[in-house]
């Protein structure tokens, strides 16, 4: 079995690890407030 790294890029956003939003357990789906949805790491 091999297991695959998750490469994190320098500029994404910490929380949300670059997609913009956070999946919810119950459903759904709700913005990240760190980066607004963006993807971003804050300056």
């Amino acid at each position: 079995m091999r297991k695959h790294a998750i490469q994190k890029k320098h500029d994404q956003c910490p929380y949300c690890e670059g997609k913009g939003y956070f999946q919810l357990l119950l459903g759904g789906s709700e913005t990240c407030v760190e980066c607004c949805g963006s993807g971003k790491k804050r300056a």
